[in-house]
């Protein structure tokens, strides 16, 4: 029986939803008021379906030797009295392009995939 790839997408609640059969990207939606570079740690641990966000760095070492964690906390930060920056930021981290938006959507795209990944 074949079947439809699915586009990656989140739940009616809220939560991400693996990818389709086309290889598409993981998404992961970050929970209200979590900074964006724990939402990033949470994804890549349930994609890679690691015990916990602690073990990612274990894996692929620490965040921060791929983007500068405060500082994109604080461009997509909502906690202050100014609304939070629009747009997205990609970057690559433990064999994913990762893309985070001002909604919280994190999307773990596979370097491999995207013929992206080096040497």
């Amino acid at each position: 029986m074949d079947t439809e790839p699915t586009t990656p997408s989140l739940s009616a609640d809220g939560q991400e939803r693996d990818h389709g059969t086309d290889g598409g990207p993981f998404v992961h939606q970050a929970e209200p008021g979590q900074p964006l570079s724990e939402a990033i740690t949470v994804a890549v641990s349930k994609r890679e379906e690691l015990d916990d966000p602690v073990a990612v760095a274990r894996e692929f070492g620490p965040l921060y030797e791929s983007i500068d964690p405060s500082a994109l906390d604080a461009l997509f930060d909502s906690s202050g009295t100014l609304e939070r920056s629009a747009g997205t930021v990609s970057f690559a981290y433990a064999g994913y392009r990762v893309t985070v938006d001002t909604t919280g959507r994190v999307e773990l795209s596979d370097l491999d995939r995207l013929g992206l990944r080096e040497g």
